[in-house]
């Protein structure tokens, strides 16, 4: 109660100095409680490790995208080059491969012999065979041109597969991966698929990444409360992570 109180005099102060503020205050307030409200989507089961947590040293290298919306942050480019270096990584496969700037990302911070295998839907198929509710998501799915923002000088470190997420057969890849990045589709149902195929994917020791791990994204963060895993969150983030046993 006593940071209740104190929490409406700051109100009281700032409305009589500059109202306008209050609408800030309030915003970041209304947006953490909104954060928390749901328990299935409270992100803060998960411990936080920042960046230097992952990787004491290292050059990461950012492609940028002019006038394009980027899906990852600078910094969430910056953590998943930081995996890449803590675990020596050469061989990467990424779940939901959009416009190609996670893709990017991936394969501008890989050694010269690195490859990433990059799988999303085929072009004459907009929707896959599970559960997606969000226009948004299934705008994305019918996207015509995967990958086209990724630079023509990095084109030969990827390998483009097209197949619905959940009838990808794993058998070609099982065990060979030392990272898969899962941000593909974010309903239960395919995060669930993605992750379960995402260990199938992975060599032991290896990593696996998720994007959007925040409350925005409950069935996310769902899949991860019950997926079994020790799974960490990358401060100031969406991204958590996660090592094979």
């Amino acid at each position: 109660m006593t940071k209740i109180f104190e929490f409406a005099q700051r109100l009281v102060k700032i409305g009589f100095r500059c109202p306008a503020d209050l609408r800030h205050v309030l915003g970041v307030a209304n947006a953490t409680a909104a954060s928390i409200e749901s328990a299935d989507a409270d992100v803060r089961v998960f411990p936080e490790v920042n960046l230097d947590g992952i990787v004491s040293s290292g050059r990461f290298t950012f492609q940028l995208f002019s006038g394009a919306q980027a899906s990852i942050t600078l910094l969430e480019a910056g953590a998943l080059a930081a995996l890449i270096t803590s675990t020596g990584a050469k061989r990467v496969f990424e779940f939901g491969t959009y416009k190609g700037v996670s893709t990017t990302q991936l394969a501008i911070n890989l050694p010269p012999d690195g490859r990433v295998f990059t799988l999303d839907l085929p072009p004459d198929l907009e929707a896959g065979t599970l559960r997606v509710e969000k226009p948004s998501e299934r705008e994305i799915a019918a996207e015509p041109l995967k990958g086209e923002l990724l630079p023509k000088e990095l084109r030969g470190k990827v390998t483009f597969l097209e197949a619905d997420s959940a009838l990808f057969d794993t058998a070609p890849y099982e065990n060979s991966m030392d990272l898969v990045f899962v941000d593909g589709a974010h309903s239960y149902e395919y995060v669930r698929n993605d992750t379960a195929k995402a260990l199938e994917l992975l060599r032991p020791g290896g990593c696996v990444a998720w994007h959007d791990c925040a409350p925005n994204h409950p069935e996310v963060v769902a899949v991860l409360k019950t997926c079994g895993l020790p799974v960490s969150l990358v401060r100031g983030t969406a991204l958590a992570f996660a090592l094979k046993l």
